[in-house]
């Protein structure tokens, strides 16, 4: 089935200046007759999106299945070799479904994006609609990148004057740099208006800002997200738990969100959603939610009283009330391995369960994200940071306020580094995996996940080896396929 980015119908009613780009038929070849008109490169960058919309990149299940490396969640569903790498104790990566297939998604997209930059500058069309449409491919390569090498370190830097290029990995540094420069002409070229579904100026630059923050280049990240702050073009929004609802799913405070519609993808509402809410006690479709992944009870215990965010994000059964198909109640889920369900998207079942695909989009770059970066790189140019974590900074008490105080709680006068640690990984919990990467690019994950106890047998005790772990395996599959060329992660089976 084709699948195409799109934004939602209510957006469009929201929105009305979006137009229906998001369904133009995605072009797949390269060939000399095809890049002519400015319909045609359109055609070529909604094709560059339309990977994104796939069940194992952002569409879905691998999106989802990050949080499981971290200790914010686990996953029900056996898929055992992706279930092996989260914790920890793969020596390889045969998994093909869940990790390969979002490989291969984001790959589609690098090399659609790639080719968009390629050939549309040769097109004699509007410069301004030539400019954003270069700007919105950089986006999307850049991004694309940031994904793939938070899990796999260096990649194949796609050329497509080189067939040689897919088959050999760049180095780390060379694939960050790369990551960068696409990043960097994306805010050279977009603007800061701009359609529902659309990467403006605020999520290039917001996506510039965490690409500083995740090399450590503080003074950069620092600058970048103040691009942001400084517009005067986005905010956060008063309350947290509407933001993940349809009716509110293009406020302000979402940079860039994953378009969807109702009937197709993305999925994600449906993945975390208990396959039996109310256990017989209330009327439901039982069977329909495939709680893919959820939320461990140390993370539930997690929360400062009086946070907000703890009932927008998660339940615990026989305790919390939510609403699902028309009946509020305490929460029941009796096939949820552990006490605790995350609850964070499932505003759209909460009259009737309706459909596997629910319409809500997916927030894929906040706001709060850029402030609370914004937070950290002041903190880190401070004196704070991971090697000085009580050492509070009165600098970044603005910006890690606003955020601190929707969530209900009270200001911090000169936060600290235990601070934005807490604070990022209660705003960002089940959104792509934030807290895991967190954890690793600031040399922590060993000493948070080593001295976890298990819950259970779905989350076990685990060893996590920085010098192996910090990334994952790459996938076995593209190592054969390139005979060789493309080589191992230090620390796995084949890798140095």
């Amino acid at each position: 089935m084709k699948k195409y980015i799109y934004v939602s119908l209510l957006s469009l009613v929201l929105a009305s200046c979006a137009k229906d780009f998001l369904n133009t038929e995605p072009h797949e070849f390269t060939d000399a007759v095809f890049w002519k008109t400015a319909e045609q490169a359109e055609s070529a960058l909604a094709g560059a999106y339309s990977p994104l919309q796939d069940e194992e990149a952002l569409g879905g299940e691998e999106w989802c299945s990050m949080e499981a490396f971290s200790d914010n969640g686990y996953m029900n569903d056996p898929y055992g070799d992706f279930v092996a790498m989260a914790e920890f104790r793969a020596l390889q990566n045969t998994e093909g479904d869940l990790s390969l297939n979002s490989y291969k998604s984001y790959f589609r997209t690098i090399k659609r994006a790639t080719d968009v930059l390629t050939y549309v500058p040769g097109i004699a069309m509007d410069n301004n609609q030539k400019q954003r449409i270069l700007g919105e491919a950089n986006f999307l390569l850049g991004f694309a990148y940031f994904q793939q090498a938070n899990r796999y370190g260096g990649l194949p830097i796609y050329d497509p004057n080189n067939a040689e290029s897919s088959l050999v990995r760049a180095t780390e540094a060379e694939t960050w740099q790369a990551i960068e420069k696409s990043v960097i002409e994306a805010t050279k070229q977009l603007s800061w208006e701009h359609e529902a579904g659309r990467p403006g100026l605020g999520a290039a630059y917001g996506l510039l800002a965490k690409v500083y923050a995740y090399q450590s280049k503080w003074a950069e990240a620092k600058s970048a997200a103040e691009m942001v702050i400084s517009s005067g073009k986005h905010s956060l929004y008063p309350n947290y738990a509407e933001l993940f609802t349809i009716e509110h799913e293009t406020e302000s405070e979402i940079l860039w969100g994953l378009g969807a519609r109702f009937g197709e993808y993305p999925i994600t509402p449906i993945l975390l959603l208990p396959n039996n809410v109310w256990g017989g006690t209330h009327d439901e479709q039982t069977g329909v939610g495939w709680r893919l992944v959820s939320a461990t009870d140390s993370f539930y215990k997690s929360y400062q009283d009086g946070d907000k965010r703890k009932s927008a994000t998660v339940a615990k059964k026989g305790i919390d009330v939510i609403t699902y198909n028309g009946s509020t109640d305490v929460i029941v889920a009796p096939n949820n391995q552990s006490p605790v369900v995350c609850v964070k998207y499932m505003s759209p079942y909460a009259a009737s369960y309706t459909d596997w695909a629910a319409g809500l989009d997916v927030p894929v770059l906040r706001y709060s994200d850029i402030l609370l970066l914004h937070a950290e790189a002041i903190i880190n140019l401070g004196g704070g940071g991971p090697a000085n974590r009580t050492a509070g900074v009165a600098a970044a008490a603005t910006s890690f306020n606003m955020v601190r105080q929707r969530a209900g709680l009270a200001s911090i006068a000169s936060p600290n580094f235990n601070d934005l640690m807490y604070e990022r990984r209660m705003e960002l919990a089940f959104e792509g995996g934030d807290r895991h990467f967190d954890l690793v690019r600031w040399g922590m994950a060993a000493e948070v996940y080593n001295n976890l106890a298990a819950e259970g047998s779905y989350k076990p005790a685990r060893t996590f080896i920085p010098a192996t772990h910090r990334l994952l395996p790459y996938p076995q599959r593209e190592i054969d396929n390139s005979g060789g060329s493309i080589t191992q992660n230090t620390g796995y089976s084949g890798g140095k």
